[in-house]
């Protein structure tokens, strides 16, 4: 019977510590891994607080015609937040591709309850994304981005370390 309970008190034990270092994950800590095998994976920063998303069904990758739109949204308690991006081809792997030029665009939107701020592509003064793997193959796209945005009357958004990798719809 001793050993029942102390066989207990050592896996409760290990339980809480755990438990504990997931709640202790530095927001940085707490981003998907940059990989390159089409894991659906989704996550940045913004204004220092993680942003991870792991449905898939709030995860947007398409590319058709020559046009690359992806995306995520995060819905938790009435509060949406979404990233998107469109960018026109040609696209390669390890190019930097700035979100100032024309053919390449980033936004972000956040529903609070009753306050909702969009920023539209417009509203995104400096940032990029940069493709660590484009396979047309296997349909799966990779890489980083960071941008910043603003629009009057909202928040100041700054998102960085951004990593995704998404299987798309060619």
């Amino acid at each position: 019977m001793k050993k029942i309970i102390l066989l207990i008190g050592i896996l409760l034990t290990i339980n809480s510590c755990s438990e504990k270092n997931k709640t202790e994950l530095t927001p940085l800590e707490q981003l998907p891994e940059a990989t390159q095998t089409g894991k659906n994976t989704f996550g940045c920063l913004i204004n220092g607080k993680a942003f991870v998303v792991k449905n898939t069904s709030k995860q947007t990758a398409i590319y058709q015609q020559g046009v690359l739109q992806f995306g995520a949204t995060l819905d938790i308690n009435n509060n949406d937040e979404s990233i998107s991006f469109n960018l026109i081809n040609p696209l390669e792997n390890n190019t930097e591709y700035n979100f100032i030029e024309i053919n390449y665009k980033s936004g972000y939107s956040r529903k609070n309850g009753n306050i909702i701020c969009i920023y539209d592509f417009e509203n995104t003064y400096e940032g990029n994304v940069t493709f660590s793997k484009i396979d047309r193959a296997n349909y799966i796209i990779s890489g980083t981005f960071e941008f910043s945005t603003n629009k009057g009357g909202c928040e100041d958004i700054k998102i960085t370390n951004g990593r995704f990798d998404l299987k798309y719809i060619p």
